[in-house]
């Protein structure tokens, strides 16, 4: 009897300890957050008193934005000279044609660093899950690579890479892809780490190889989630599309910095409209894509 209640204080009192030592690295933990988070406030002057005195600021740039437009003139068309009347819509969007193309070569751009980023993520996340990797070094390697990819971001490396390529789409689909090889990859390689090993040791078991196991015994499981996240990067690389051309790097973006650039500010909004509307309608479209592919149940 003795022997047992030792045994039950004994425990008792490691519990207490574990219990203990839990806190205090809870209490820990809180208070590193607690100093991050105060830090942060101090160092960007994140104060009611600077938003409160800088929301009007943004009504009156829109204001500076906002076209002259005129209702007895809104419809009028180009003349026999070719000229639009000032405060029509033909004369805001004189350039719209332009803009359409432009936005065209974004959404290209966007397909494309989708299509080459989701290839080299596809063949890094097998190595990458440590699960199916095939030795340590490998998947070490490929995580670190995977890492270096999505850790520099996209418009630091298409500045780099206009001084390689120069100027045009070039540099932002290679600037993109780089990035969305590494994003994806690291969801690509956490789905793996979730799928079933019981087909993969089954193929093994038949005397199949690791290329085998991998696209034989996971890739039928992981296709639908592989689809959606991909689609998912889609509609990221088309607003990043939009934003490197700021660097040079083609699409609407470097129509966009030249409009900011020559103080067009009625035509700033008018480049704005476009992009939001275009960006609106593929993420409608690729939401339906996904749910296409993955099943809306897997979305409530």
């Amino acid at each position: 009897m003795s022997d047992q209640n030792d045994a039950v204080s004994t425990f008792e009192r490691h519990r207490a300890e574990l219990l203990a030592s839990k806190r205090l690295m809870t209490i820990v933990a809180l208070a590193i957050f607690l100093i991050c988070v105060a830090l942060s406030v101090w160092i960007s002057r994140f104060t009611p008193e600077r938003l409160a005195n800088g929301v009007p600021r943004i009504f009156e740039y829109f204001q500076t934005i906002v076209p002259q437009l005129q209702w007895d003139v809104l419809f009028e068309a180009r003349n026999e000279a070719g000229r639009a009347t000032p405060g029509s819509l033909t004369y805001w969007y004189a350039d719209f044609w332009t803009y359409i193309e432009l936005i065209g070569e974004t959404i290209l751009m966007a397909i494309t660093a989708t299509m080459i980023g989701a290839i080299g993520a596809f063949v890094l996340s097998f190595p990458a899950a440590h699960n199916f990797a095939p030795n340590s070094w490998v998947h070490w390697l490929s995580r670190r690579f995977l890492e270096l990819c999505r850790g520099i971001p996209e418009i630091l490396l298409a500045l780099v890479l206009v001084f390689m390529v120069g100027i045009g789409p070039l540099a932002g689909v290679v600037a993109i892809a780089i990035h969305t090889t590494g994003a994806l990859g690291k969801l690509f390689s956490e789905v793996n780490e979730n799928a079933s090993s019981r087909p993969v040791e089954g193929i093994a078991a038949v005397g199949g190889t690791w290329v085998q196991q991998m696209l034989y015994g996971v890739v039928p499981q992981v296709t639908p989630n592989f689809t959606s996240y991909a689609l998912l990067r889609f509609e990221i690389n088309v607003r990043a599309s939009s934003i490197i051309g700021f660097v040079g790097a083609g699409g609407i973006g470097q129509e966009l910095n030249r409009v900011i650039s020559f103080y067009s500010d009625d035509r700033v909004l008018a480049v704005l409209i476009l992009v939001v509307l275009t960006v609106t309608v593929i993420d409608l479209i690729s939401e339906r894509l996904r749910l296409g592919f993955i099943g809306r149940e897997n979305f409530a």
